[in-house]
């Protein structure tokens, strides 16, 4: 249990993915944890630019540049504080001019509060800890003093956006952090080359558990749908092995695929039956839905980034009771977990979904197990892990500023 210190922390996450989303990742879990710990926590996620307003058709666009109008806004004395900055130049130039120049203007142009007059503003000038997820945000631990600057990727981003600036920005970042937090073991051998002296850890992704485990009732969507059903809920992009569902589909129409998530209309276009394109819901009804399935599915694609990734859905749908078929990369084998069944051929795929109904229909599968498993992994615990490293840090920091 993380410890509630008498004199609460300044926590700063640098994240790419706002609050109030369609997706919860990491940083938001962890803020939260040490909120609830008292701590003032200032969650900073990717800025809006002017190219943004082509986009303000977008739900998630409008609402990012709500998140905006209310970053000027004093927050009282609430421990959680959620900003989306603006900025004149989009990361794509900012990028570019930040490897030329070494100046990364996506964040020196924020404006409307500038970052010094936002930090100013919440109370955020001296920071204890500062988490940086987001690598367009290189340089902006000069906006502020901070006590223990941590990078913590969570993909390898520069092959999960095929973008090579990212890099640029990642060595930046490194070049004057106290240490690296990495969510798979990939990830954190991509970055450590940049330093391989600083400290650092692995901590994958974790599970909100009690959210998970609580038993739900039926969602409507999913009474007329025939059962045993297989779940997917995520993201459908360019890392989601699309065609081996829809194989899967095909050569088993006795079973129900169902796929939770913001999707495009031309991944969505499908004619079978038996494969349900439900689009995105609220993060708190999730657990209905998989409370109510008999499997979870994560089929990934020969994407580049798959190789890094620690999916925070393994463990959700393991709280939920739910054997998983995925793709086997070296990361998600390294962690040995008995709900997990893994493949490499799309054959093999259907013929491991096959294999988990057997053993549902033999009672070969202890879901209590699944559940304990998932329990393991909760952010709560994550989070003491987290702390405990940040100010271990912070306090060699000290150590060497006094001893200077």
């Amino acid at each position: 249990m993380l410890e509630k210190r008498e004199k609460p922390l300044n926590i700063m996450f640098v994240s790419h993915t706002y609050i109030g989303g369609p997706f919860v990742v990491g940083s938001h879990h962890l803020a939260r944890e040490f909120s609830k710990r008292g701590h003032r926590v200032l969650h900073l996620s990717t800025s809006v630019t002017p190219l943004h307003l082509l986009q303000m058709y977008k739900k998630s666009v409008k609402s990012r540049f709500k998140h905006w109008l209310n970053t000027g806004k004093t927050a009282g004395e609430q421990s959680i504080i959620h900003c989306v900055p603006f900025t004149w130049v989009p990361w794509k130039l900012a990028g570019n001019l930040l490897r030329r120049r070494g100046r990364n203007w996506f964040v020196s142009f924020t404006a409307f509060p500038s970052l010094s007059k936002m930090f100013k503003l919440h109370r955020f000038q001296d920071v204890d800890l500062l988490f940086i997820d987001q690598p367009c945000f290189a340089g902006i631990d000069r906006y502020l003093n901070a006590k223990a600057i941590v990078y913590r990727p969570t993909d390898n981003y520069a092959d999960m956006l095929g973008d090579g600036t990212v890099e640029w920005a990642e060595k930046d970042i490194v070049g004057r952090a106290h240490g690296i937090v990495a969510t798979s073991g990939p990830v954190y051998q991509n970055i450590r080359k940049y330093r391989p002296e600083l400290p650092g850890m692995i901590l994958e992704n974790g599970v909100e558990f009690e959210h998970f485990a609580k038993s739900c009732e039926e969602p409507t969507e999913l009474k007329d749908i025939p059962r045993p059903r297989a779940i997917y809920i995520g993201a459908v992009d360019d890392r989601l092995d699309l065609d081996a569902i829809r194989e899967l589909a095909v050569a088993r129409p006795e079973l129900s695929v169902i796929i939770i998530g913001p999707h495009t209309t031309s991944k969505s276009t499908a004619t079978l039956s038996n494969l349900f394109f439900m689009g995105a819901h609220p993060y708190a009804s999730l657990p209905s839905f998989l409370h109510h399935a008999d499997l979870a599915l994560l089929p990934m694609s020969d994407h580049a980034a798959n190789a890094g990734r620690s999916p925070m859905k393994l463990y959700e749908y393991a709280a939920a009771g739910l054997p998983t078929v995925v793709t086997a990369t070296a990361e998600l084998l390294r962690r040995t977990e008995d709900f997990l069944f893994f493949y490499k051929e799309k054959h093999e795929f259907i013929e491991q979904v096959d294999e988990v109904l057997r053993k549902i229909a033999t009672n070969g599968i202890v879901k209590e197990r699944i559940i304990e498993a998932a329990r393991m992994q909760s952010w709560e615990a994550k989070a003491e892990l987290l702390l405990t490293f940040g100010l271990s840090l912070a306090n060699e920091e000290a150590r060497s500023f006094r001893g200077a």
